[in-house]
């Protein structure tokens, strides 16, 4: 009188059995971790896209944060099989990195609301009364080329310059899309942020001159501990080449060279 049950459970055992075997045609899923600069959020989107649509059944989960966040990750051997970053970073972990290619620069400007409340012209103007300044915190990559543009200033302003600047600051972040976000919203009517944030349909991007200016580059590079890195070095090959360079150029980056 046992015997029903015991075909039910076996027929339940071969249908588990069956349902754990991978079926013909089911392709597995790979996962490659990126780490990008969060200023390249917009191009490397597109550049995802390219490469999943080459590479079926891989898809890149990528974290867009601050240059001085992703060291740390790298720093502490963080899953991570990519990163894209500032080269004063991929410097500092040249031993945890490997593949490193510069594969765009980008220089600072001045983003204004529209309406250009505080009448921003130069970067001199950032010192005057009724402007709300958004820069990047002291520790940020992006703070750092910011404080470098008004040090550079300085030398042609003075030291009140300085001191006019420093009281201005409302905003202060670590991301450079936070920093922009920061003008966005109101909470600044001026920023100091890179060339390839500018929106025309947002802001009036103001220039800073040359000799004031700061250029820094970008690298991608493998992660010494990367569980993917033969995709993650197709992944750089990418991003350093034809198709990657295209996009980042229609993001008004700089090229590496």
């Amino acid at each position: 009188m046992f015997t029903m049950p015991l075909k039910i459970a076996a027929v339940g055992a071969v249908a588990l059995l069956v349902a754990a075997v991978p079926q013909p045609g089911a392709a597995a899923s790979t996962e490659i971790v990126a780490l990008i600069a969060s200023n390249a959020k917009g191009a490397f989107t597109e550049i995802i896209k390219e490469f999943e649509s080459k590479h079926k059944g891989v898809t890149i989960k990528a974290s867009y944060l601050g240059g001085t966040t992703i060291g740390k990750m790298v720093d502490e051997q963080e899953r991570a099989d990519f990163v894209l970053v500032g080269s004063a970073t991929t410097d500092k972990e040249s031993q945890l990195l490997s593949n490193v290619v510069p594969v765009l620069r980008n220089k600072e400007v001045i983003l204004v609301p529209k309406n250009n409340p505080a009448n921003i012209k130069t970067v001199k103007d950032i010192g005057n009364k009724d402007v709300k300044l958004a820069i990047g915190t002291p520790a940020s990559a992006v703070g750092k080329l910011a404080s470098q543009v008004i040090q550079n200033a300085a030398a042609a302003y003075g030291f009140e310059f300085v001191k006019d600047v420093r009281e201005n600051i409302k905003v202060q972040a670590e991301k450079g899309s936070d920093i922009v976000a920061a003008v966005a919203g109101g909470q600044a009517n001026a920023a100091i942020a890179f060339e390839s944030d500018k929106d025309d349909s947002k802001f009036i991007t103001i220039p800073i001159e040359d000799k004031f200016n700061v250029v820094s580059t970008y690298n991608v590079g493998v992660t010494k501990n990367a569980k993917n890195g033969a995709l993650a070095k197709e992944l750089v090959e990418l991003v350093a080449t034809g198709d990657g360079q295209a996009v980042l150029k229609k993001f008004n980056y700089m090229s590496p060279k």
